[in-house]
Parts: C-alpha cells; sequence; structure tokens
C-alpha cells in the first residue's frame, strides 16, 4: 500500500455499468464455500511478536505478511530460516493461525537487486519461493506473488519497461517450480491496487491467466457502494480471455479522517465483496500506522482496540458464521445484504427510506452495540439479528442520486465542446481504477468520486451528468459540488440546466456551490444537465458532488 498522488486519487474511480443506463453488472459468485476474513501484519518490518497474540481475541486465523529475501538467501542456493524476521511465522504456525505470505521483494544476489527481469534472476526467485513452501509445508497453503505492480512505486530496473511482460515471466516460473514440486499450494497473483482493468487486460494478454489460481488485488475505495460492480468488469474481463479465476481482496481499508469511521466501512466493504464472490479478505491493518492512520484494529503502544477491531470481531464471531451475504435488496438504492438460510442476519443501508421488519430479537450498530429499533434506512449500516428476518423498504417517492444510482438509469454522461457538440462518455481503462471520459479529452473524467472537465487552448470542455425524467411530474432536486481539498486554484464552474436552459450557475473552489431543494415541473423524458467544467483557467477543475432528485 502506498500514499496516492491527487493525479492518482482522480483516476482511481469506482466501476460502471456494462452499458450505462442499463443494469448494473455485478460480479457472479465464484465461490459456494464461506467468504473469510483475514487481517495483514507486518511482523517481517519489525513488529513484535507479542501482537501476534491479538488475533485469536479477534477471531482471527487467517493473516498475511512477508518474508525477507536476503535475509534468507545470503549466499546463492542456500536459505537460512532461523532469522530475526523469520521466527515470526513458526509462532504464528504454532499457534494454529493460517498464514499467507507474500513474495514481492529483490536479492542483490540477482539482476544487481532489481525486480527479477532476467531469466537467471526470475529462476532464483522461484527457487526461492519453492523452498520456502518447503519449509513451512503444510501450514502454508496459500501464497502471494506481486504488491502492487500497476504502480511503478514497487518495480525497479528493466523490469519497469514493460511490467504485464516481465510480470508474465516471473509468474510463469515461479509457477512452474512450485506446481512441480507442491501442487496443492494456492497461487495468488498480482495484487494490484485498485481494479484496474486496463492493467489488467495487459496482464491476461500476456498469459497470466495461466499461470494463477487466483487474482488479487487491493481496494482502498473511498466509497464501497460500487465494489460489486467494479469486480463484475474483472470476472467479464477473464471470461473474455476464457478462463475465470477466484478473486481475492489482499488488501482494504480507507486512510480514515477519525477512527469511528472505520466500523461502518468495514460493514459495507465485506458485505459488498462477498455477494461480489471474493473468495477471501485482508483487512489493512492490524496494527495503526503512523503513515495510515486511524485504519488499525489496534494502537501499538498500549495494544488498546480501536474501533474496527470491534466490527471486525462482530464479523468474524455472529455474521460471518452464518454463510455468505448476499444481496436482497431491490434496487442499488437498498444495500440489504442477508447472513444464513433461513436469514438470521441481515446488514443494511442505502438511501433513505422506512423500514418494517420482522423477527427481529436484536439491532447493532456496525460496532455491535445495542440500538433501539431501527425504523428508517440510511447511508449509516445497520445490523438486524433474529430468526426468520424479514426487511421491507417504502419510499414516499422514488429517490435517484448519485451516490447509489451511480451510471445508472435514468443517469447520462456526455462532454459537451465549446462549439456546442456533444459525444457520450465511456469507459477509459487504464493502470488504476476505471473511468466515464473521452480518449481524446482526458483528463475530462466522471467517476463514482469525482468529477471534472478540462481546458484546452484556452477552451473548456464540460463534463456532464444527464437525468432523464422518467415520468411526467413534479421533481424535487437537491445538489452541492465541493472541493474536499480546498484549493486555491480558480476552481471549477458549475451549470445546472433544464432542456439547455440555464436554472444556476456557480463556482467551486475554496466555497462550495448548492442547487436547491428546489422543485421542477418535468416532462417525461425532459432532460436536467449537471455540468462541471473549468473556471477561467486550468487547474483544480476536479470536484466533488452530491446530487439527489425525489421524483413519482
Amino acid at each position: 500500500m502506498r500514499t496516492k498522488t491527487r493525479l492518482e486519487v482522480l483516476g482511481l474511480c469506482l466501476g460502471m455499468t456494462a452499458s450505462l443506463g442499463a443494469a448494473p453488472l455485478v460480479a457472479e459468485p465464484q465461490y459456494e464455500t464461506p467468504f473469510f476474513l483475514g487481517v495483514q501484519t507486518h511482523f517481517v518490518q519489525g513488529w513484535r511478536h507479542e501482537f501476534l497474540d491479538l488475533l485469536p481475541d479477534l477471531g482471527a486465523t487467517v493473516l498475511r505478511d512477508e518474508l525477507s529475501w536476503p535475509g534468507i538467501e545470503a549466499v546463492p542456493g542456500r536459505y537460512f530460516f532461523r532469522g530475526d524476521r523469520t521466527s515470526y511465522l513458526a509462532r504464528a504456525i504454532d499457534m494454529g493461525l493460517d498464514p499467507m505470505i507474500l513474495f514481492t521483494d529483490t536479492n542483490s544476489l540477482y539482476d544487481d537487486g532489481m525486480t527479477p527481469f532476467s531469466s537467471e534472476g526470475q529462476a532464483a526467485m522461484a527457487a526461492y519461493v519453492t523452498e520456502i513452501i518447503a519449509e513451512y509445508s503444510p501450514a502454508l497453503r496459500r501464497i502471494e506473488i506481486g504488491n502492487e505492480f500497476n504502480s511503478a512505486d514497487f518495480v525497479s530496473g528493466p523490469f519497469t519497461e514493460d511490467r504485464p511482460r516481465y510480470f508474465s515471466a516471473m509468474l510463469r516460473a515461479v509457477h512452474e517450480a512450485v506446481k512441480d514440486a507442491h501442487p496443492d499450494t494456492e497461487i495468488l497473483c498480482t495484487g494490484t491496487h485498485s481494479v484496474a482493468i486496463g492493467f489488467f487486460r495487459a496482464l491476461f494478454e500476456n498469459g497470466v491467466l495461466v499461470h494463477c489460481d487466483a487474482i488479487s488485488l487491493h481496494l482502498y475505495n473511498d466509497q464501497p457502494e460500487l465494489v460489486a460492480t467494479e469486480l463484475g468488469r474483472l470476472h467479464s474481463l477473464m471470461e473474455e480471455f476464457g478462463r475465470v479465476l477466484p478473486i481475492y481482496v489482499t488488501e482494504f481499508g480507507k486512510w480514515f479522517d477519525h477512527p469511528d469511521d472505520a466500523p461502518d466501512f468495514m460493514l459495507k466493504m465485506v458485505a459488498q465483496m462477498g455477494e461480489a464472490g471474493v473468495a477471501g479478505a485482508w483487512w489493512y491493518a492490524l496494527l495503526d500506522q503512523p503513515f495510515w492512520p486511524n485504519m488499525g484494529l489496534y494502537l501499538p503502544e498500549t495494544r488498546e482496540p480501536m474501533p474496527a477491531a470491534d466490527s471486525f470481531r462482530l464479523l468474524q464471531e455472529t455474521l460471518l458464521p452464518l454463510g455468505r451475504p448476499r444481496q436482497i435488496g431491490a434496487g442499488a438504492n437498498d444495500q440489504i445484504y442477508a447472513f444464513g438460510d433461513p436469514i438470521r442476519a441481515i446488514v443494511a443501508w442505502g438511501a433513505p427510506a422506512n423500514l418494517e421488519t420482522e423477527g427481529v430479537t436484536q439491532f447493532l450498530d456496525a460496532r455491535g452495540r445495542t440500538l433501539s429499533a431501527v425504523t428508517e434506512l440510511s447511508d449509516t449500516p445497520v445490523v438486524f439479528l433474529g430468526e426468520d428476518l424479514d426487511v421491507r423498504v417504502t419510499r414516499d417517492q422514488q429517490v435517484t442520486n448519485v451516490h447509489y444510482g451511480f451510471a445508472q438509469s435514468p443517469w447520462e454522461y456526455y462532454a459537451v465542446r465549446p462549439d456546442g457538440s456533444i459525444s457520450e462518455l465511456d469507459y477509459i481503462d487504464w493502470e488504476w481504477s476505471s473511468f466515464l471520459g473521452d480518449p481524446n479529452l482526458r483528463p475530462l473524467l466522471v467517476s463514482h468520486d469525482w468529477i471534472s472537465g478540462v481546458m484546452f487552448n484556452e477552451r473548456p470542455y464540460y463534463a456532464i451528468e444527464r437525468f432523464i425524467a422518467p415520468a411526467t411530474g413534479e421533481y424535487q432536486v437537491t445538489a452541492r459540488w465541493y472541493n474536499p481539498e480546498h484549493t486555491d486554484e480558480d476552481g471549477a464552474d458549475i451549470k445546472v440546466m433544464h432542456n439547455d436552459i440555464v436554472l444556476a450557475e456557480g463556482i467551486v473552489a475554496a466555497q462550495d456551490f448548492s442547487f436547491g431543494p428546489t422543485t421542477l415541473s418535468l416532462a417525461v423524458g425532459d432532460r436536467i444537465d449537471f455540468a462541471v467544467g473549468p473556471n477561467e483557467y486550468p487547474g483544480g477543475d476536479a470536484v466533488r458532488r452530491e446530487i439527489t432528485i425525489h421524483h413519482p
């Protein structure tokens, strides 16, 4: 994991539907086996072994960590397993824990310490991996090769010139050596940051699917609600190449402003990933760390549990033992996930609505704390426990917003050029998360998190989110655009239009711009365009937004 630059953040967008306006594409569940939840550790980086004792307290049995290749193979072909940075693994195995070891480091003995690129260097890596498995067999049954190689931060040397080709060669060498000696070992491949469809396509074109037992990736989404859709696109891409592998999320989390924000996020992510067929996922991380604040399960200085630890324990002890979560909500607005058959637990959140429940014996928050009876659906997830549970959602009006309904009907997406011509936006797949855009107008984009216009030759190009009225009647519109970075640049220009008539216009820079609540009389097929473009100068043109429309 690493810090993302602002430019990368603008591109780390959530996935969209297969064809805009169609029903959302979601990943087909790939496993009938239960979803499991693990935790990332960093004992190879010097964590004290006593922190292993925290895992049983969480109900955690699965951990992900590394070993030091230079520390184990200081002399070519000779392996030493008694170093300080390896002893944690033997202890974890003695405790009955299930470790997965990531292999991503280098060794100065081979390829001058750069990412192994030569056949000799990759053969040496394959031999090292095989020796590790032999040393810790049969407890070490799952390994991972690669860590965020779609980022330039984790590779070096000639490997950087063609990462998909060199990575495929590395995986081939490891796969052949490991499967020859340890055929039952499960090999997870890529550890890619985000659902980077463009990077995955390049990997698959280089044959990676043949050299792996599963695909692994990292999810650090700002918002969880479209995770299943993103993973659905990856599933379809594997189908295109003729081999669909299980998916593991070997790191997930978020840079939280406050540790109290972590529990809701964790519950939502697990519900989404479980529904999408993810085989297992590892929370990042066991301990809170200075560079990744508010993400840990425990404070390292005091071993005091953080709020996320309560959610982890709730999932491990109460929810996941009932089985894989499955979506039972009627649509994107109703994020309702059931556990058990018959249903004995439900996690629910979504667009505002009234809730009626039957069979509930307990209402809990995301930390497992008791609540009074919950009668309204909101953005905050709630847990219902009971027997033969039933939940009904009712609304006085339909609700459409860009948070839950992004890239689904009745939304459409366009770019508007200075001459007034428009073009429909489509997927831009690249080395990070996909977004809606035009290949000739980058960095104009629309994503679940961001929207940005662009300026070329001092002329503005606008990105438009278009709402198409599905019925005749009164529509109440509320919207806000804002820049969380409070840029000093001149900002983005916002326009709200009804059938090309401008209703409101404003600037977002250090200040927000809001529209409504405003009631509009619309006929079926009428358009409301929410346009974002540059102000007088390029820069600071990307903004976040909240748009909610109540309608018949």
